[in-house]
């Protein structure tokens, strides 16, 4: 998957949509510390996130609900690809971690992306051949690639 064909798919797949508010953005609703403040840090963006809420997401990751995801990701996708940050590329580290589950969070991940469709399931997997085949990415995250490619197989859409 060249980067041209992925950014087509990724338009295609991952539109921008409005963001989730309140305690539709978050996984946990009232009782996790991290997920209020993830509420209140994206009280300020609304449909298209720029690098620096980005940068702050990048390991917030879980904290997002399946809507929450839908919002995040046509926004972090884009910048993954298109930025092809190897040197500082924590953004796209993370989301390669994020859909690499340890077995323990696997349920977790799953109810995370039980509103995504066939096509953006198959969107995330294109998103990691790429990653595989990527120079960087391919060596430096190797063996999450693989799990995450894994992973997404058993995920029903």
């Amino acid at each position: 998957m060249n980067t041209e064909k992925l950014l087509i798919e990724i338009d295609k797949s991952f539109p921008f949509v409005k963001k989730p508010q309140g305690l539709e953005l978050s996984f946990h609703k009232d009782d996790c510390p991290h997920c209020y403040y993830l509420r209140n840090d994206m009280e300020k963006y609304s449909e298209q996130i720029p690098k620096d809420g980005l940068r702050w997401l990048h390991n917030e990751l879980s904290c997002l609900s399946s809507k929450g995801l839908l919002w995040v990701l046509p926004s972090l996708l884009r910048y993954c690809v298109q930025a092809n940050d190897t040197y500082d590329g924590l953004e796209t580290e993370f989301l390669i971690y994020h859909l690499s589950p340890d077995l323990k969070y696997q349920k977790d991940a799953i109810k995370q992306l039980s509103l995504f469709s066939k096509e953006q399931v198959g969107c995330l997997k294109m998103f990691l051949d790429w990653c595989k085949n990527h120079e960087h990415w391919s060596e430096y995250c190797c063996e999450e690639i693989s799990r995450a490619i894994m992973f997404l197989e058993g995920v029903n859409a």
